[in-house]
């Protein structure tokens, strides 16, 4: 069997790259930030606290951890499409600082690791509370009144 040339590999890679490009500007963001945290957000971490404070005992529990850890992941993700982004420095570090800390409890909650499930909570906190100060309290601290 012979191997394709170098020409049909270069256009194979130029073509799945104007594909990307086109995918991505055609990318409609729906919800809004808020609705994303109503929707999605606020529940899918507040279940991974739970898991991470009161370690699932079953491997539907488990399932279920991992589950809304992935999508308080794929949720980052959608925080840092189109028009959602204030900006393309701190806001995309902080949301994939989520995309990285959910994915981690994800993955604990793959191995049934507790202890790890609780540590990426903890780093979900973090991440949360790096974003929240300044875009959502604009500089108060977490849990004080306007």
């Amino acid at each position: 069997m012979q191997t394709p040339s170098v020409v049909v590999i270069v256009a194979l890679v130029a073509s799945a790259s104007a594909a990307a490009q086109q995918a991505q500007t055609s990318v409609r963001p729906v919800a809004s930030v808020r609705q994303l945290h109503d929707l999605i957000i606020t529940p899918a971490s507040d279940a991974v606290f739970q898991a991470g404070g009161d370690a699932p005992t079953t491997n539907s529990a488990w399932l279920d951890a991992r589950n809304q850890a992935l999508l308080l992941a794929e949720s980052g993700n959608l925080l840092m499409l189109g028009s959602r982004a204030p900006d393309n420095a701190a806001w995309m570090r902080m949301s994939r600082a989520m995309v990285d800390a959910a994915a981690a409890a994800a993955a604990a909650a793959e191995r049934n690791d507790a202890a790890a499930l609780a540590a990426a909570g903890e780093g979900i906190t973090t991440a949360c509370e790096a974003c929240h100060q300044p875009y959502r309290d604009r500089g108060r601290q977490m849990g004080t009144p306007p």
